[in-house]
């Protein structure tokens, strides 16, 4: 089974050596100018103040397991604020919330506390903050319009698909498979593709055996044996622990660009036109995924997407359960901890209220141990993680081989010549430099022209929802044990302190991916490529 290297990509080699954080970069690279400029006009007071300076950013900002000083100064300042503001409680708007929240207001004592009282109640959880529609008919797949604060507006649309391999497949079914993922990535490089990358979604749930239940109490006999009784919901329990039930989603993503304005103004005017060239694309979409053998490939309607994101709020409710739902109407009453967010639900089954904590963490590129992989590297937080709901999102956005190419020949010739540095001195070659310039090697090698393969810049994220904090506790450790042991994840980011907004990384909307940075040449380029030749309308 073919393998990839994964981790040590996440940047090009310092000049300080390594890879370091941004923050980091910027504080020493001040430090450094302080020190340069200094020592030009005081003397060594400058040189040494540069030192100290330098010293003091190194330990503000050096990487630790729970994250850097400077990191952990910015949770703490987050926290207070959005607990000062009221943003931490989140109340699903309607006229009767407004009233209520209206009257409580006029009892607080200061203006503070009013205000906190009427940040509670909003439109959007903000996990979906500025999240609308551009289609949310019955029946027709859904078009959810994304204008997030601070970021570019995009178009989404989700695909419930079946998957590649089920159950047991030969070693050529699984290259297929692989083959046919990578060519559904690479499908998205060239720079005539609107849509600009993919959201794969695994959702996995305990078995629901309530049916079986039902069917044993509608058949049971009146003289039915208590032992026998007992001994079938024995067979239940057993079957149902440790097991679980898994549901994908694909995801794609339409940026509003410059392109996107152009293309859609040939189907037509306005939003009339938006909706035509979402129409095409989404066709060649879901071609493109039966193409990849995704299985069974069907385009959500807003309904069914929001159903999805309720049921990861409340895992109470079966999935893409569409009945009372309303497309406008995307979250549930919650309650931010420090490390947790807490939503109040209804059992649809029972009709009690259930109350579910989820708590979610980002798997970045520098925080990978740097390595060959196959394609199922990521089972293991899947399967042995522990018991209870929890979904499974990677964002993937593809780079063009050029642009790639010359990031990873770039890490090549850094890490070779820190390689002949230390060789020319006599030292011995840090293990660290020297998988990193095997990796850095091998994507160069993958990128070769001919290959047909492109870059990606990716992101990992994962939820795992419990009943109760001691669970929600005891899952995290889990997760944490499988992650570092089985997937060969250094660490786990929590994204401690804004959980609610974290959430909605793994719901069907493409949330939390920072698209890449093109190169100068590729900016040029993209200047030089205009907007398209005028043509007519498509029909």
């Amino acid at each position: 089974m073919a393998t990839r290297f994964i981790g040590g990509e996440s940047g090009h080699r310092s000049f300080f050596g390594g890879i370091k954080s941004k923050a980091q970069l910027i504080g020493l690279g001040g430090c450094l100018v302080i020190g340069f400029f200094g020592t030009m006009f005081t003397g060594w007071p400058g040189l040494v103040a540069g030192v100290l300076a330098g010293v003091v950013v190194y330990l503000l900002t050096a990487s630790t397991h729970r994250g850097s000083y400077w990191e952990r100064r910015k949770r703490r300042i987050r926290w207070k604020a959005r607990q000062k503001s009221g943003t931490d409680r989140f109340i699903p708007y309607s006229p009767a919330a407004w009233d209520e929240a209206t009257a409580l207001a006029d009892l607080a004592g200061s203006s503070a506390e009013k205000a906190r009282i009427m940040a509670a109640v909003r439109s959007r959880p903000d996990g979906a903050d500025g999240m609308g529609w551009l289609d949310a008919r019955t029946g027709k797949p859904g078009i959810a319009w994304h204008a997030p604060a601070g970021e570019q507006p995009y178009l989404s649309v989700a695909f419930e698909v079946s998957g590649q391999l089920r159950g047991a497949e030969s070693a050529r079914k699984q290259e297929q498979a692989q083959a046919g993922f990578g060519a559904l990535l690479a499908g998205f490089a060239p720079a005539s593709k609107l849509v600009s990358g993919i959201q794969s979604i695994t959702r996995v749930l305990p078995p629901d055996l309530a049916l079986n239940e039902a069917w044993v109490q509608d058949h049971l006999a009146a003289d039915a044996n208590p032992a026998a009784v007992r001994s079938y919901q024995e067979v239940l329990e057993r079957t149902g622990r440790d097991t679980f039930v898994q549901r994908h989603l694909i995801v794609g993503r339409w940026p509003l660009t410059p392109d996107f304005y152009a293309t859609a103004a040939r189907y037509g005017a306005g939003r009339d036109g938006w909706r035509l060239l979402m129409a095409a694309e989404i066709s060649s979409l879901a071609r493109s995924l039966r193409a990849a053998k995704l299985g069974e490939v069907r385009p959500l309607t807003a309904r069914a997407v929001v159903a999805m994101m309720l049921h990861q709020q409340n895992p109470s409710r079966p999935p893409l359960m569409v009945a009372g739902v309303k497309a406008d109407r995307m979250g549930l009453p919650s309650k931010d901890e420090w490390n947790s967010t807490w939503v109040t639900g209804t059992d649809p089954i029972t009709g009690q209220e259930v109350v579910w904590g989820h708590r979610t963490a980002m798997i970045s590129a520098e925080n990978m141990e740097t390595g060959e992989r196959t394609p199922y590297w990521l089972l293991a937080l899947l399967h042995n993680a522990g018991s209870g709901a929890r979904t499974l999102s990677f964002q993937l956005e593809t780079v063009p081989a050029d642009q790639a190419r010359l990031l990873a020949s770039k890490d090549v010739v850094r890490d070779m010549a820190a390689v002949i540095s230390k060789q020319k001195k006599g030292q011995l070659v840090d293990p660290a430099t020297d998988v990193n310039l095997r990796s850095a090697r091998a994507r160069g090698a993958d990128l070769m022209p001919g290959t047909g393969q492109h870059g990606v810049n990716w992101v990992g994220f994962i939820t795992i929802s419990a009943r109760t904090q001691a669970g929600l506790t005891d899952a995290a450790r889990r997760l944490e044990e499988s992650a570092g042991t089985a997937a060969g994840i250094g660490k786990l980011e929590w994204l401690d302190t804004y959980q609610s907004a974290a959430s909605g990384t793994t719901w069907p909307i493409y949330r939390g991916t920072k698209p890449a940075t093109p190169t100068l040449g590729a900016k040029m380029m993209d200047q030089l490529a205009g907007r398209g030749e005028k043509e007519e309308k498509v029909a």
